[in-house]
């Protein structure tokens, strides 16, 4: 690692020639507030992914794009399609909310509720934000460690389209289209992908485990609306993907497959009142997630988790200073399998928030009151204030929250180990940044401290030799240091570097938490030594940790690069180099991953 360290720093000094007034753009972020605010005007602490971030790296899957967002750390056991685990600060992979245009695509089947990203693909993404810290106060249970929110894209401009192929190691295919435009009057943009690989062994190499196992990825993707006047916009959105995944159990291999359908929809109105000043959203969402499972070992098994939300948001500008975000929603969760459970359950919920702006000083102020249907009532609430100093530009920034995060159907009603007395784990989280830019913003660093209790925690416990029950167990700590370096000295370079350091504890023994690296780093470099030519390096570092049965996963460094050549308007050449160094790593055990590998690929547009 000191190594590695010298090298980055000999890039930034190597650039120093090339420095050069950069002005950057503010992105503007949806989830923190759940209205469109600058970022320099948010207090919590946010990473967004841009649809030129996307581009430059060319991962066809979201997962392998939030691999170097601070204070996120992901487990896959294998390759494209295997099930996957997210943990944000700390937080377990049940505390993170995801939501794909505001569709919460957590799973109400899974035994933690959790929402797998592994056949997310990167199609007409405009996007992704990720949203660290408990914010419960606007999104309710699942949101205790944080949310990451994919946001497509919506057409621009006049009609446009794409296709693309791409090919490379392990046999794998990768086919894209899509069409879009747009105008003052609508907008449309679809989306079609299939991806096929002949893949590798789930179950690790090392262990003598040699049967490939393949996958299939085909999806689709709308985002449309049209502006019925100058006072009402409607909007509609869709996403499909059907998936099919060979898998091995830990350091065996096996013929075990898993199919998956996972349909998402969405449509809401808008209506624009008071000129302008007050907005009222009208929405209802559907997601249907099924998952057929044939284990060699364990038989087949069917699930089917679904949600249907009903909500209405305002949004009310007060005066210059106070915008009000208040709002209801109602929120049915179904859960069934082929073990006999067939559960439903609802939860109604209002909120409030105030933001305050003058300037220098911005602040948001929000409570929330949850009314399950299974489990006590819950109230949280939450403060996040942000100063700036006018004279040096630094922003200083923190929050102050309470999160919950509801039990499962699973948990309360399976039959052989759910429990129906359980209450909802409780959280406190806090943080304090600092974020100091220099030369215009073109250097800037972001230092953040963070700590986060959960009580009440809901694990599995033993109650026998062949059996358990879900109980409200002890409580966990997490706290660590998120920080970044974002260096631009011309328009010809950009580089990011981030380190996270991440201490867990359950409290009940002392131990950490498995899978939780006590270090992470991250870096990313962008080179456009011509208009037409991009080259992007980027360098994850993950340090060791433990996992089950006593296992312990070393430290990894992965390389990748990727370059892309635009010919012309209409054509474009891609590749990439995964794993440059072909390093032999885990990130659970007994499951391998993959070496160094190569793809490229042609884009035509029109």
């Amino acid at each position: 690692m000191r190594k590695i360290f010298i090298v980055l720093c000999a890039l930034l000094l190597t650039a120093g020639p090339l420095w050069a007034e950069v002005i950057r753009l503010d992105p503007v972020v949806i989830t923190a507030t759940r209205i469109g605010t600058p970022l320099s005007q948010i207090a919590s602490s946010v990473t967004v992914i841009t649809a030129e971030e996307i581009e430059a790296k060319q991962q066809p899957l979201v997962l392998d794009l939030l691999r170097n967002v601070p204070g996120l750390d992901i487990s896959r056991a294998g390759g494209a399609g295997a099930s996957a685990s997210i943990s944000i600060r700390g937080a377990g992979n049940k505390h993170t909310m995801v939501l794909i245009d505001g569709i919460k695509y957590n799973d109400p089947s899974a035994i933690g509720g959790a929402a797998d990203l592994a056949n997310l693909t990167t199609d007409n993404i405009e996007q992704i934000e990720v949203v660290r810290g408990a914010q419960s106060v606007l999104y309710g249970s699942d949101a205790i460690g944080g949310v990451i929110n994919i946001i497509t894209k919506k057409g621009n401009g006049q009609l446009e389209g794409y296709a693309s192929l791409e090919g490379g190691s392990y046999n794998t295919w990768e086919n894209r289209a899509g069409i879009s435009l747009g105008s003052d009057a609508g907008h449309l943009a679809l989306t079609m992908s299939h991806s096929d690989t002949d893949g590798f062994s789930a179950a690790n190499k090392k262990d003598g485990n040699n049967e490939k196992d393949g996958y299939k990825n085909t999806s689709l993707s709308l985002n449309a609306g049209n502006r019925v006047s100058d006072r009402f916009e409607l909007n509609y959105g869709f996403h499909y993907t059907d998936a099919d995944y060979e898998y091995d159990n830990a350091n065996i291999d096996a013929d075990n497959t898993q199919k998956t359908k996972e349909l998402g929809s969405q449509v809401n109105g808008i209506f624009h009142l008071l000129d302008n000043r007050w907005q009222v959203k009208l929405g209802a969402s559907y997601i249907d997630l099924k998952r057929d499972d044939n284990n060699e070992f364990w038989g087949t098994s069917e699930y089917k988790g679904t949600r249907s939300k009903l909500e209405i948001q305002n949004t009310l500008q007060i005066n210059g200073l106070n915008t009000l975000i208040f709002g209801a929603e109602s929120d049915t969760e179904k859960a069934e399998n082929s073990f006999g459970q067939d559960d439903k359950a609802t939860n109604n919920a209002i909120y409030i928030e105030d933001q305050f702006n003058t300037g220098n000083f911005i602040t948001t102020v929000g409570v929330r009151y949850d009314n399950p249907e299974d489990f006590n009532s819950k109230a949280t609430w939450r403060i996040a204030p942000l100063y700036t100093f006018v004279a040096t530009g630094t922003r200083l920034k923190g929050s102050l929250g309470t999160g919950f995060k509801a039990p499962t159907l699973y948990e309360l009603h399976d039959p052989y180990s759910g429990n129906s007395d359980l209450d909802a784990e409780k959280s406190l989280s806090y943080d304090i940044g600092v974020e100091q830019g220099f030369l215009t913003n073109s250097l800037i660093f972001d230092i953040t401290w963070f700590h986060n209790d959960i009580k009440d925690y809901i694990e599995w416990v033993r109650t026998g030799a062949f059996t358990g029950r879900y109980q409200n167990g002890g409580d966990i700590k997490t706290q660590g240091i998120e920080t970044s370096v974002q260096v631009y000295p011309s328009d010809l370079l950009d580089v990011q570097l981030s380190y996270t350091y991440t201490d867990t504890e359950n409290k009940e023994d002392g131990s950490r938490l498995l899978k939780r690296p006590l270090h992470k780093g991250g870096f990313d470099l962008n080179l456009y030594p011509l208009e037409s030519i991009r080259f992007n390096l980027n360098l994850l570092y993950v340090g060791d940790r433990d996992d089950y049965a006593d296992e312990h996963l070393d430290e990894y460094i992965l390389v990748n690069l990727a370059a892309s050549y635009q010919i012309n308007f209409n054509l474009k050449l891609f590749g990439r180099i995964d794993n440059l160094f072909d390093k032999d790593y885990e990130e659970v055990s007994g499951y391998g991953t993959a070496g160094l590998s190569g793809y490229a690929g042609i884009k035509l547009s029109f």
